[in-house]
């Protein structure tokens, strides 16, 4: 189960391509710090019962060339579950009953985009 927040309407997207490199630099560190918010809220938010769900949420990055500045809020998968010995694998399925990544991403995104918007209008202001 996982989360990109890496901005890719299309709207969105044909504006980051005109942003100056200093500024696509920015959006990411914006990105990266809003995304391990995302993960606190997302931890807060999830059911626990053992708490292997709750460790396994997580911040990644990745991607080629431009895509590098990709990033995932990911949850499930690698965290063995102490009851069962097996992979965490139910993510999907609490996502589904609960909402635990969702309520985070919307209630961050929209400080994800004035933080980008107040930087770009600054920057297209100065001389």
């Amino acid at each position: 189960m996982s989360i990109k927040l890496d901005m890719s309407d299309s709207y969105v997207k044909e504006k980051l391509a005109n942003l100056p490199e200093k500024m696509l630099e920015y959006a990411y560190q914006v990105m990266m710090e809003q995304a391990h918010l995302i993960v606190g809220l997302a931890q807060v938010y999830v059911p626990v019962d053992t708490g292997s769900l709750r460790d396994s949420i997580r911040v990644e990055r990745g991607g080629e060339g431009l895509h590098w500045r990709q990033v995932k809020v990911r949850a499930g998968g690698y965290v063995t579950n102490p009851k069962t010995g097996k992979l965490v694998n139910y993510a999907v399925y609490q996502e589904e009953r609960t909402g635990f990544l969702r309520l985070a991403v919307e209630e961050v995104k929209p400080t994800i985009r004035s933080m980008i918007e107040a930087q770009v209008v600054e920057k297209v202001e100065q001389p």
